[in-house]
């Protein structure tokens, strides 16, 4: 049982939040994916009938790109055949949330990250991100592309694919293990490689961590296109099959952030935001994460950093402004927009606007939808029809930027970290945030009623609150039923 001092039980109590409005199904991941098997490649369907490319000079640009970015991730390669990029894609490649995320936040906080994990002082981050996880298997069942470093001549089926044209085999150079960390060619399944279930996995972890520390959302983003990039790297993906898995990963988050804000993101946000900011002040860095995180210079030289470059990520990452560049370049991997389909209207997805409650806690629905589609990749690039907007969200943008409402609400102007000096995610003129219809649209986005605090705000972890509510007169049954949930979530 958590026991919270009675001197400041006045100030955090309050009453528990509300019932959720409702449940979001779980997305159709073969149905959001499906672009790639109308556009770009026909999935064999028999023994006697291989799979077969459909538009040529798009699937010779996604091969192109991932034998050269697969090159310059071996290029200057010791007598061991590795470099700072191979070792660092085998690392991504083990998918351990200790490994892949922390270092996202830069070297310190990083650390005091990995640190919580390892002792268990962050067991809630660490369910968020058990149980945020997209499913790949159904979509590449659909798709059944061979992967780069294979004879892509045979089908799954033990047919012949039709290539078009294009190589059978790429010059695909292979990574050696690097300890522990091994690049698993012989164990990964062969002729299944759209879309990446690691890049899935490192969105459904990443967007969820950016979410709640949006202050660090682009250089979080930013890592997290690394962990898809490094696929690559090691040779075992297209960029297309990365572009896939962060649409799963993103709408996996829409939903788990709709359904399960109350009861698992705020909780594990408080925890996250809590632990580090304890870390922070034992050491001497500040008495809040924003104050951590300038003491540090988190947000820029001593952040995140990476300095890999290839023809998408053309500059190194170092601060907010070039992790949003660089991410947003991994969004399209350069592919062309097809000229026809620019311009269309966007409109947010359902729950993509429940992941921008934290760093915007006093905006309501419409107006966070509003910030997606100020900062969303226009229309017309690979896989945008069927993703039901999920391929076009930037999150590095979205969740760090600086709002501006006029006096009725409305949001007249977005201000992104690759525009602007941003320290993290603002609003200003917030006092008009409930004029207007605006409070009403939270409601009709089914959300759910509690009132969350972002950045610089203290963030109340709800059964955290109930023990509160209980301290000072609440009926002695809920304390039961509240210990129970609390002793099972940590037994789970």
């Amino acid at each position: 049982m958590v026991i919270v001092p009675l001197a400041i039980a006045g100030a955090l109590a309050g009453p528990l939040p509300a019932a959720r409005a409702d449940q979001l199904p779980n997305p159709d991941w073969v149905a959001l994916l499906s672009d790639y098997e109308k556009d770009y490649w026909q999935a064999p369907k028999s023994a006697k009938q291989g799979g077969k490319v459909l538009d040529v000079d798009a699937m010779r640009r996604d091969e192109d790109l991932a034998v050269e970015i697969n090159h310059l991730g071996a290029k200057g390669s010791g007598r061991d055949g590795l470099t700072p990029q191979r070792k660092r894609a085998l690392v991504d490649s083990d998918l351990y949330p200790r490994e892949t995320m922390p270092d996202a936040l830069g070297p310190v906080l990083g650390r005091y990250m990995t640190e919580g994990i390892n002792e268990h002082k962050l067991q809630l981050v660490v369910d968020l991100f058990r149980f945020n996880v997209a499913s790949t298997y159904q979509s590449k069942r659909a798709a059944m592309h061979p992967r780069p470093y294979l004879d892509r001549s045979v089908s799954t089926y033990d047919g012949v694919n039709d290539l078009a044209g294009l190589p059978a085999t790429l010059d695909i150079r292979e990574s050696p293990s690097w300890g522990e960390h091994i690049p698993g060619y012989s164990n990964l399944q062969k002729n299944s490689s759209y879309p990446s279930g690691h890049t899935t996995m490192a969105y459904s972890w990443g967007v969820a961590l950016a979410g709640m520390i949006p202050e660090l959302a682009p250089q979080i983003m930013a890592r997290t296109s690394e962990a898809g990039n490094n696929r690559i790297v090691l040779g075992v993906h297209y960029p297309l099959d990365i572009m896939g898995g962060r649409i799963g990963g993103s709408a996996q988050n829409g939903q788990y952030w709709h359904n399960d804000f109350a009861d698992a993101v705020v909780p594990a946000a408080n925890q996250l935001r809590s632990y580090l900011t304890s870390r922070c002040r034992a050491d001497g860095h500040g008495s809040t994460l924003a104050a951590c995180i300038a003491n540090l210079k988190a947000g820029s030289t001593g952040g995140y950093a990476n300095g890999f470059l290839d023809p998408v990520a053309t500059e190194k990452v170092r601060d907010r402004a070039s992790a949003t560049r660089v991410y947003t370049a991994r969004m399209t991997y350069g592919f062309p927009q097809v000229k026809g389909e620019s311009g269309r209207p966007f409109t947010a997805p359902r729950g993509a606007a429940d992941v921008l409650r934290l760093a915007y806690p006093q905006l309501h629905a419409d107006q966070r939808n509003a910030i997606l589609k100020a900062t969303a990749l226009d229309s017309g690039y690979p896989l945008w029809r069927s993703s039901d907007g999920w391929q076009r969200i930037n999150w590095a943008k979205a969740l760090c930027a600086r709002v501006t409402l006029d006096d009725n609400g409305d949001v007249v102007k977005v201000e992104t970290a690759d525009e602007a000096s941003i320290n993290g995610p603002s609003v200003v003129n917030a006092q008009y945030a409930d004029n207007g219809e605006h409070p009403a649209s939270d409601a009709a986005a089914g959300e759910n009623e509690l009132k969350s605090a972002g950045p610089g705000l203290i963030l109340v972890d709800v059964h955290r609150r109930a023990l509160i509510a209980v301290a000072i007169g609440t009926v002695a049954a809920l304390i039961a039923s509240l210990a129970m949930r609390v002793r099972d979530r940590r037994e789970g």
